[in-house]
Order: structure tokens, then C-alpha cells, then sequence
């Protein structure tokens, strides 16, 4: 009977962390149309712990007359979560490093709904990769325990994803080489074990809303013979997905600062600008800073 509660627990153990490590996946794999590099600390629940992540991709619509709109990602995450285990009247811990990859692809249709909205609704899939560095350590508790463990003994699980987003986006041009832009994006995405971790019954939601602008003004510099500009931009996030019970926050928002040169009439093929820009992360439980490249075709 004993060794019957203890099996019941560790797979209990094991059900929750998968459903955590999907949802680390979520955030690796939700696109963010401001990709960059993520570093924020939290001491929630009376433990620190540090969560990175680093996002490339982007999206474009195929002409003007052709509204196909495409996007693609690559993403990664790493978290440090700690699993607690009571067995023989002693709790143990055992730090579970969770890294995630992923790669996100969606397909979408551009409304035009006017000189400077636009409306897209994309759908999505996703694949991943959860690894976890404590594997062996796990593996030795299961074998001590006679327990088959089959999820953490392989220290990760791969994992599909399916869902859609809408944007609404708006656009100003103004004088003096001024620009004001904005919008709206709400992203839901549904992740799953898939192949030989199938068989774990859990799922994850990585959805979000995020309201994002930014403004462009120069800075009375040039450069390759074009106005040098600064930009600010401003979001905030609503995390309505899994990873909100990760992050021990329901929102993040940021705010950041940087320039952006005009290189179309420079060597460089196809890219018109490249923007450089430094942003910090706030909420109510967790704070940091991202570092990013964008470029525009």
C-alpha cells in the first residue's frame, strides 16, 4: 500500500512538472512582435529564482496586392523551479533547470480597413523541446524508490502546439519625420505532449494580450546620408495562459529606448532600417531588462 501512495505521488509530481515545463515551452513559443532578449528575477514565494529568454523572427505580408500575411519564430527559455519530494518523513529538493526551444509558424489574411489600419487573424503551430538538467538526479530518486518514471528519467518531453492570434494595428506618419504606431495583439496557443511522451495526460495554455506603441523622432543626427532617429516603445502585457502560474504575475509591462538608422540607400540588400533597442520588464513580483535588434524590409 505504501509503496502503492508513493508511486501515486511521484507520478502526481510528475503530471505537475510537465504541465510547468509546457508552460515554459509557451513562453519560448508565443511570438513577441518585438523579439528579443529577456532576463528578469523574482523572489515570489520567499525563493528567488531567474527566467531568460531570446526570441528571433518576424513576419511580412507577401505584396501589397497579395495580403498573405506570414510570421515565423524561434524561441528559447530557461527556469529554475524546484520540486519538492516527501517520502520516509524527510522533504528533499531537487532543482529542476527547465530549458525550452521552440519554433512557431503562422499564416494569415491582412485587412485593410482604411488608409492606416490594419486587421489580421493568423493561425499557428508550434513544436518544441523541454529539457531538464536534473534528469539523472531524478532518475536515481525513481530507482531508489522502484518507481518507472518515465518523463523525468528522460529529463524533458517534446511537445506541438496549435492555436491563432488577431492584430489590429494602426499607423501615423507626421511631419518632420516623425511616426506613430500602435497595436493590439491577442495570441492563444494550445501545447500538448506528443510522441513517446504522449502518454502524459497534460496540457498548457500560452496566451497573452498586449497592447504596444511606439514613437519614432530624429535626433538631428545622419548617417549613410539619412536622419538618424530615436525610438521609445511602451507595452503591456496580460498573461491569461499557464505562464502567468509560472511567473507568479498576470502582467508584465515594459517600456524602452534606442535609435534606428535608414539603410536603404545604402549596400545593404533588402533592409531598409535596423533599429537597437534596451527595454526593462516590471510587474508586481518580478523586474529585468531585454536587449534588441529589429530590422525592417
Amino acid at each position: 500500500m505504501a509503496q502503492g501512495i508513493l508511486e501515486d505521488i511521484f507520478k502526481q509530481i510528475q503530471r505537475e512538472n510537465a504541465a510547468g515545463s509546457l508552460a515554459i515551452l509557451g513562453l519560448a513559443g508565443i511570438p513577441d512582435d518585438s523579439a528579443s532578449a529577456i532576463s528578469l528575477q523574482s523572489n515570489t514565494g520567499n525563493r528567488e529564482y531567474d527566467f531568460k529568454s531570446a526570441q528571433l523572427g518576424g513576419g511580412f505580408r507577401l505584396s501589397e496586392g497579395v495580403p498573405i500575411y506570414l510570421e515565423g519564430y524561434i524561441g528559447y527559455a530557461r527556469y529554475d523551479p524546484v520540486l519538492f519530494f516527501s517520502g520516509s518523513g524527510e522533504t528533499t529538493t531537487l532543482p529542476l533547470k527547465w530549458t525550452s526551444a521552440a519554433v512557431t509558424g503562422g499564416i494569415g489574411y491582412q485587412f485593410d480597413l482604411g488608409e492606416r489600419w490594419k486587421l489580421t487573424p493568423m493561425a499557428h503551430i508550434s513544436i518544441g523541446r523541454t529539457q531538464s538538467d536534473a534528469s539523472v538526479a531524478t532518475q536515481v530518486i525513481a530507482e531508489r524508490l522502484g518507481i518507472e518514471g518515465e518523463f523525468l528519467e528522460s529529463g524533458g518531453l517534446w511537445a506541438g502546439g496549435a492555436g491563432g492570434s488577431l492584430t489590429l494595428d494602426y499607423a501615423r506618419p507626421q511631419t518632420n519625420d516623425r511616426e506613430f504606431e500602435m497595436s493590439f495583439r491577442y495570441t492563444h496557443i494550445e501545447y500538448w505532449p506528443i510522441g513517446d511522451d504522449e502518454d502524459l495526460l497534460v496540457q498548457s495554455t500560452a496566451a497573452n494580450a498586449v497592447l504596444w506603441s511606439r514613437y519614432r523622432f530624429p535626433t538631428g543626427g545622419r548617417m549613410f546620408g539619412r536622419p538618424v532617429r530615436w525610438v521609445g516603445d511602451l507595452s503591456f502585457s496580460y498573461l491569461i495562459g499557464d505562464q502567468s502560474l509560472v511567473l507568479g504575475t498576470d502582467w508584465l509591462a515594459r517600456v524602452g529606448g534606442g535609435i534606428e538608422v535608414d539603410l536603404s540607400d545604402t549596400w545593404v540588400p533588402w533592409v531598409s532600417t535596423t533599429r537597437i533597442m534596451v527595454r526593462y520588464y516590471g510587474s508586481d513580483t518580478v523586474n529585468g531588462f531585454t536587449a534588441g535588434i529589429g530590422i525592417s524590409f
